[in-house]
């Protein structure tokens, strides 16, 4: 070929390829044009949901439009998202792949129904924001305060939520003659919570488990107390009298109690002449034996007691009481007495009592697995108010513990305990004389004492299982009701009551057998005895099918002075509610009044109806029985009548 020739071929190619260039360039400023350099098969899919991903470096806008062709799921980008991806997955669900792909990316995306929605963190933000929806709650509280519930619910908010709530209740129960309450807020403690949807809901989720109804418990203190004192006492009085013979004392002589030579003639009269006597059995009580011997002039007196006193106290105090809550039960007597303050320029003068009985103060607090923590303070005391001169002095002997222990539902636990003995051996004699063996015991006596003193508190929790403790409590109610009656049965039989009592239980055993005129005997007999008795009242009502008011006048229209403003705005005569004219069917008041007044409907049992059975229908009932006798009877003479083979 023509190197010129081929030198111009070679020019136009390069003009060809230079036009090329310029034309497919971008301008200048001009965003770069989106590349898809996605190698094919760079996405694959394996089975129904399962892909496989190896790109390096490639353009993040392909690789979702390969996985939105592969998966056939609408992904939709925001124009701020772009980027490169490096990734090599295998055997991955759709959902792992784009998780894995945004977060390598730093994006994120976001499903919302058919779409798929690709942002950048801000735009997600965003975009959560503006769907949001603020949401307004009241919720009523059944046991927790809205206080305590403001603070539990508070960390579940945002930071726009706020929480609106009911006045706090007032707590104690302090007696007062000027507060009642006012116009405080009657029901149940409210909060209500203004934030998102979310929010309420979390919200709604924590006052649900935790506004619950509290744990009760019955807490039972044992608190035993025995003391055991023995006193044993000896002592012998020896008395020697010159001119003076004990034999002739008779047993009406009082010189016999009283052999004392410094008293003169109190001898049966006579002066002795000289005397010798020993007084140490003087110091043994009262009671016991007393042994005299008397000879001549000279006499033995030996005195003996052994005093033994076992006293017992038991008390047992119950107290039922919230978890959490602090309880106290106090029976027994307040005694009082007066103080006085003095000043420099006044005295005054307050009451204070001294409180002693048995008594108990507790707050227990419901652990896990059946145990119960408790702060405890049982107590047992007896005391009085002695007056000293002018003084009043208050004296008390107690016995008490304060204590903090855990306790397995239902078990008893001893908290505290005591045991404190106590011994004194005491003598009194005639100097040197009482120390002689054998012979010195008739100069000396002996005392000896010995106290012993146990104390035992014992303490038993019970939470409560509300439907067994409620039957459990109303058996307890029905056996006090039986406790009353056994009590009334226990009196006189000629005792107005009892006899009331006793003409009810007549009247309803003659109802039973049908008879209505001696019942309604034994009802008025019962009334004529006590004529307050409810009981008797309704069942004469009954009875007589007329209202125990309707012989009697009315007494007062005072009383009845709202019925007749309200039969008055409803035309109609006020006597027709107010008794005598009252009829006791509450059917038979006009509805309207019934309406108007609130009256119900009364529900009683019926009366037993006595058996009326017609002459003929007794007649055929004995012919009947004859029958069967008859039929019975006939057997045994066939047996009797047929010979024996």
């Amino acid at each position: 070929m023509n190197p010129s020739k081929s030198l111009k071929l070679h020019v136009l190619i390069l003009l060809v390829v230079g036009l090329a260039v310029t034309a497919t360039a971008p301008p200048v400023g001009a965003q770069p044009a989106e590349s898809s350099d996605v190698r094919p098969g760079a996405v694959k899919l394996n089975g129904s949901d399962s892909f496989e991903l190896h790109v390096q470096g490639a353009d993040l806008r392909g690789v979702l439009q390969m996985l939105s062709t592969q998966g056939r799921r609408n992904i939709v980008a925001t124009k701020e998202v772009t980027g490169t991806v490096t990734a090599d997955l295998y055997g991955v669900t759709f959902e792992e792949a784009m998780d894995a792909v945004m977060r390598s990316s730093g994006y994120v995306y976001q499903a919302k129904g058919n779409f798929i929605y690709v942002y950048t963190p801000d735009q997600l933000q965003e975009a959560l924001l503006a769907e949001r929806k603020i949401e307004v709650r009241v919720f009523k509280l059944h046991y927790l305060t809205a206080v305590d519930a403001e603070a539990l619910v508070t960390p579940a908010l945002s930071d726009d939520g706020t929480v609106a709530l009911s006045p706090e209740s007032e707590t104690g129960i302090e007696a007062s003659d000027t507060d009642a309450g006012g116009n405080n807020l009657a029901g149940g403690d409210i909060i209500i919570v203004r934030d998102y949807e979310e929010n309420v809901k979390r919200v709604a989720e924590i006052i649900e488990r935790l506004d619950v109804r509290p744990e009760q418990v019955l807490i039972e203190a044992t608190i035993l107390r025995a003391t055991l004192t023995e006193d044993n006492d000896l002592g012998i009085d020896f008395n020697a009298l010159a001119g003076v013979d004990f034999e002739t004392f008779t047993s009406t002589t009082t010189a016999l109690t009283d052999l004392n030579p410094a008293t003169g003639t109190n001898v049966a009269g006579i002066a002795p002449a000289a005397g010798f006597q020993t007084d140490v059995a003087s110091t043994v009580p009262d009671g016991g034996l007393t042994i005299g011997v008397l000879t001549n002039s000279v006499a033995f007196f030996v005195r003996a007691l052994e005093s033994v006193t076992d006293t017992t106290i038991l008390a047992n105090p119950k107290l039922l009481v919230l978890n959490k809550q602090r309880a106290e039960v106090m029976i027994g007597s307040r005694d009082g007495y007066l103080t006085t303050t003095v000043t420099e320029t006044v005295a005054t003068q307050t009451v204070e009592f001294l409180e002693t009985g048995t008594r108990l103060l507790v707050r227990p607090y419901v652990g896990k697995n059946g145990y119960v923590r408790m702060e405890i303070h049982p107590e047992d005391s007896s005391g009085s108010v002695a007056l000293v001169g002018a003084t009043a002095l208050p004296s008390e002997t107690t016995t008490e513990t304060t204590s903090n222990v855990m306790v397995r539902d239902g078990h008893t636990i001893v908290i505290a305990g005591l045991f404190r003995e106590s011994t004194t051996n005491g003598r009194s004699q005639v100097p040197i004389l009482g120390n002689i063996p054998y012979l010195g015991t008739v100069f000396r006596s002996t005392s000896d004492n010995t106290a012993r003193e146990e104390v035992i508190i014992l303490v038993t929790p019970h939470i409560i299982s509300h439907d067994l403790d409620e039957a459990v409590s109303e058996q307890l109610k029905d056996d006090v009701e039986r406790f009353r009656i056994g009590q009334r049965k226990g009196m006189q039989w000629w005792d107005r009551c009892r006899l009331a009592q006793t003409h009810m239980r007549w009247a309803k055993e003659e109802l039973e057998d049908g008879d209505r005129g001696k019942a309604l005997w034994n009802v008025d007999m019962a009334l004529s005895m006590n004529p307050r008795m409810e009981e008797a009242i309704r069942l004469k009502e009954r009875l007589t099918e007329k209202a125990y008011w309707s012989d009697e006048s009315r007494i007062s229209s005072i009383k009845y002075v709202i019925q007749k403003m309200v039969m008055q705005e409803l035309g109609l005569p006020f006597e027709r509610i107010v008794p005598p004219v009252k009829p006791r069917d509450p059917k038979k008041v006009q509805p309207v009044v019934r309406e108007a007044l609130g009256i119900g409907d009364l529900y009683e049992d019926p009366i037993p109806e006595p058996s009326r059975r017609s002459s003929l229908e007794m007649m055929v009932d004995a012919e009947e029985i004859a029958a069967a006798a008859e039929d019975a009877k006939a057997p045994a003479a066939k047996e009797r009548l047929e010979p024996v083979e």
